[in-house]
């Protein structure tokens, strides 16, 4: 099984970021807070509490803000790691050039303020 990105940019937060997922099924939407650990145009990495149960290739919607914009995408769940009380989860995210631009432009800012700290 291949985990590792081809992306040329991930970027890993300092401090996670909050955000929410929501697990799409065949008749229900689960949604729970999650914590992002690293991001890419088409990735994340989150963190969350085993409050539902999740399985590889689960649809989902994930959804969280940084400085000035709001990140929406949904995805699947590419792998998990099961921890006592939560789960690393690997998302395959589905986006479009508008969600990629923005999130350069605000990584970057981050990155910057960052560096100056």
């Amino acid at each position: 099984m291949y985990y590792k990105r081809n992306e040329a940019y991930r970027f890993v937060f300092n401090q996670p970021v909050e955000g929410k997922m929501t697990k799409r099924e065949e008749n229900s939407t689960v949604t729970t807070k999650v914590h992002i650990l690293d991001v890419s145009n088409q990735g994340a990495k989150i963190n969350c509490k085993n409050v539902i149960d999740l399985k590889k290739d689960t649809k989902i919607n994930l959804s969280f803000s940084l400085k000035s914009h709001s990140f929406h995408a949904s995805g699947r769940i590419i792998w998990i790691k099961n921890f006592h009380n939560s789960s690393e989860v690997g998302l395959q995210l589905n986006t479009d050039d508008e969600y990629k631009n923005n999130m350069i432009k605000e990584l970057k800012e981050i990155a910057k303020q960052n560096k100056k700290n």
